[in-house]
């Protein structure tokens, strides 16, 4: 009985190794690949179709008036520093060197009647004015010092006056005498009474030569002011018309290495000083004009990342370029189609180092951030089951099924909420079992 029992009990282990040893053959460990918990920016993208276009245009304008022969190039040419762009018409030479020539007699007519002011019949009346003022506030000092002596021999001449008189009521002095002495006193008196006079008379004539002065010296600078004002206006003319002449008189280069963005004008035109003759985009930088619907606006800020794929006849290995949105317009506009759906403006910088020519569709995907700092996760890693949501974790080389609560949720990632930082997350849940060993990457 006892040897019955044992030999039960043999075949009962032998039965649960065979049961173990073929779970393991079923189940062996898996290789697998997680991700580690973290904090990042859970962000949405949209694509979008655009249109290169140059960051730097250069304006290529006449200098003045002018006659195009021909134009040397296209739209869409490149072109490097120095190529000939456009030929002129020698018609537009000769034009200009008569209007130079004319300029530059002016310009000397104008030297000469400066280089008169400083000789001439004004400046010799200025001269003269001087002398006049000098002369005259001599005479109000002489004038001037002449006045308390006469102003002594009038106090002296009236004390003897009334002595005389004194004199003569008590019989000292006859009548022939007191007239004498007042003769001498009233003549010595109207003296100093001319000489007030006369003293005002010149301090009212030396005030008028002053004013006389100052008013012919105004004439002068003001007509010397008129003079140096045109001679600058003469030299900035001549300058722009020298130039203009270097412009017209021969081929005109490129300033620059670009492509020619636009041609403004045609062969035999004539041209307006300041007028446009064609526009060179240089290939420094450009940027990708987007339309975007009004309906994503919200989504997108300056700043965002966004992944630009290059045209087909441009893209080497068709790698896409990474570049970020520099501008959105604040304000909507109809769409160009007949659907007339309002759309928003907006402006992809590319790197300086990337150059496409202006023109080229391209596609762009713009990644916007809607929420910073979550603790988020691939919806690939998330599955349902019972509308609960779970995901597979590892611990201790075990993949542990693990219920999940979701946060802020996209499209491409969710925010987890009772999982802390650090958790290893099973990037693929299926043909992963509950409890399986297994070994990650």
């Amino acid at each position: 009985m006892k040897i019955k029992k044992i030999t039960i009990l043999f075949f009962i282990i032998l039965g649960a190794l065979i049961s173990i040893s073929f779970v393991l053959k079923k189940n062996p460990d898996k290789t697998i690949k997680v991700k580690v918990l973290d904090y990042s920016n859970i962000s949405i993208s949209n694509k979008y179709t655009g249109v290169v276009s140059p960051k730097e245009i250069f304006p290529i304008v006449a200098e003045g008036p002018t006659i195009v022969e021909k134009f040397l190039v296209k739209v869409g040419d490149e072109v490097k520093k120095g190529d000939q762009l456009v030929v002129f018409s020698n018609i537009s030479l000769l034009e200009n060197e008569r209007i130079l020539r004319g300029n530059e007699i002016d310009i000397e007519d104008t030297r000469l009647k400066l280089s008169n002011l400083e000789s001439g019949p004004l400046k010799i009346e200025l001269n003269n004015k001087i002398l006049e003022i000098k002369n005259m506030e001599e005479e109000v000092i002489n004038k001037k010092r002449t006045f308390p002596i006469l102003e002594s021999e009038v106090k002296a001449a009236k004390s003897r006056l009334t002595a005389y008189r004194t004199l003569f009521k008590e019989g000292g002095v006859t009548s022939t005498d007191l007239s004498s002495i007042t003769s001498q006193f009233e003549r010595i008196n109207l003296d100093l009474i001319n000489l007030k006079s006369s003293i005002l008379l010149s301090e009212d004539k030396l005030k008028f030569l002053k004013e006389n002065y100052d008013s012919l010296n105004k004439e002068l600078s003001l007509e010397k002011t008129i003079l140096l004002s045109k001679l600058e206006k003469l030299n900035l003319e001549n300058n722009l018309l020298n130039k203009r002449f270097e412009q017209i008189s021969k081929p005109f280069v490129s300033q620059y290495d670009g492509v020619i963005y636009t041609v403004n004008s045609q062969d035999g035109v004539s041209l307006a000083g300041g007028e446009r003759l064609l526009t060179i985009a240089t290939q420094a930088k450009n940027i990708v004009n987007l339309d975007i619907p009004i309906e994503n606006f919200q989504n997108i800020q300056v700043g965002d990342k966004a992944l630009v794929t290059p045209p087909n006849n441009e893209a080497e290995n068709a790698s896409k370029i990474l570049g970020k949105v520099s501008k959105v317009s604040s304000i909507a506009k109809p769409s160009a189609d007949e659907k007339k759906n309002l759309i928003i403006e907006t402006e992809i910088e590319m790197p300086d180092s990337i150059y496409f020519n202006p023109g080229y569709f391209v596609d762009v995907e713009i990644f916007s951030d809607l929420k910073s700092n979550a603790l988020s996760i691939d919806s690939f890693s998330i599955f349902k089951e019972e509308n609960k949501s779970f995901v597979f974790i590892l611990e201790n080389g075990i993949a542990k099924k693990t219920q999940i609560d979701i946060g802020f949720k996209t499209k491409n990632s969710a925010e987890v909420l009772n999982l802390p930082k650090g958790t290893k997350i099973i990037i693929n849940p299926f043909n992963t079992i509950d409890g399986q060993r297994v070994i990650s990457e």
